[in-house]
């Protein structure tokens, strides 16, 4: 009958070596791939979820303008663009308390409030593709994807925090070169930035895509 010290030196020598074949096995693997394996039941999910999120909802519109303004009266007040003009958003015309008939409910409005600056006539915005979409497409291609939800929910705050700081570029460059008292000309940083990640219509679903895939290399199960 062995001795318990040779035994206990029997269990440790054969823990080290089932620890080496392991360390060994996973050396051996190959690193993660930087898209995510789609299977067909992630790509209907993510169509299912694009119709349903894009879907012309009656009131969809409205809930998201006070959103909206909210959002970009916030960038305006921090990187204080418009001076004294003191320009805001709002999701009615000023002076105006029924909706202009050429309107949607995803026009929001942009006119100065104070009398100190620069003033333009109110001047409408519509949100549904600027805004809303790539922050759908955002949601739906996460809640597709075919990772945990930990993981999801790290990349959803990863993406939406992207696509948000794009859209606050959108907000405050426009808004500076409207109501600046002495608009200089565009530097050819802005002007690049400007034509790659918000002038082109296709960038509304080309952006979501590209944070999407971010978040998804600078995240882990």
């Amino acid at each position: 009958m062995p001795k318990p010290e040779r035994g206990a030196r029997t269990r440790a020598s054969t823990w080290r070596q089932r620890r080496g074949v392991e360390i060994a096995l996973a050396a051996g693997r190959t690193p993660e791939a930087i898209f995510p394996r789609w299977r067909a039941r992630s790509t209907a999910l993510f169509f299912g979820l694009a119709v349903l999120l894009l879907a012309p909802w009656p009131g969809c519109g409205r809930l998201f303008g006070p959103l909206f303004c909210a959002f970009s009266n916030a960038v305006i007040v921090v990187v204080g663009a418009g001076g004294d003009s003191e320009p805001r958003f709002s999701t009615q015309l000023p002076g105006r308390p029924t909706p202009e008939p050429a309107t949607t409910d995803w026009t929001v409005w942009l006119a100065a409030t104070h009398g100190e600056g620069p003033s333009r006539p109110p001047l409408p915005l519509e949100t549904r593709i600027l805004g809303y979409t790539p922050l759908a497409l955002s949601l739906g291609l996460t809640l597709a994807c075919a990772v945990s939800w930990r993981r999801k929910l790290r990349m959803l705050g990863f993406g939406l925090a992207l696509l948000l700081v794009r859209l606050a570029i959108a907000i405050a460059l426009p808004v500076s070169r409207a109501f600046s008292p002495h608009p200089a000309a565009p530097g050819p940083i802005s002007e690049l930035v400007w034509y790659v990640l918000i002038d082109l219509p296709a960038m509304s679903y080309v952006a979501p895509l590209f944070a999407w895939w971010l978040a998804f290399t600078v995240t882990q199960d």
